[in-house]
């Protein structure tokens, strides 16, 4: 009977800790692609890193719409970018009708998703 007691407990304990060790597991591997994310960066040169710099905050601008939009409702929304970048992406942008940021990446020719780690 005290064995069974003991196995018992063993399971339980085991069965609480798994969640643990899985969490820590998926928070390593998230380091490990943000630091490799990090040297990719700084492998870029001053002027491709602006790019990359303008080109999130136009990402952020974009999912801060609220939708579904038309184009001249997201173009008016974006804020905070080159002129430059902003005449770009007007003249980008197929005139229609967006139900969601992702398909605005999409007309623009962008990932819509994070593209998976590589192991």
């Amino acid at each position: 009977m005290r064995k069974l007691q003991q196995g018992g407990m063993f399971v339980l304990a085991m069965a609480l800790a798994i969640p643990s060790f899985l969490a820590a597991g998926s928070a390593v591997a998230k380091t490990a692609a943000a630091s490799s994310d990090e040297a990719a960066g700084q492998n870029l040169s001053k002027d491709e890193q602006e790019k990359l710099k303008e080109h999130n905050k136009l990402r952020a601008e974009i999912k801060k719409v609220k939708y579904p939009a038309a184009k001249s409702a997201i173009v008016s929304k974006v804020h905070g970018i080159k002129a430059d970048d902003k005449k770009w992406f007007e003249q980008t942008l197929p005139d229609k009708t967006y139900t969601s940021a992702d398909e605005v990446y999409s007309a623009l020719g962008w990932e819509t998703a994070a593209a998976p780690a590589s192991k």
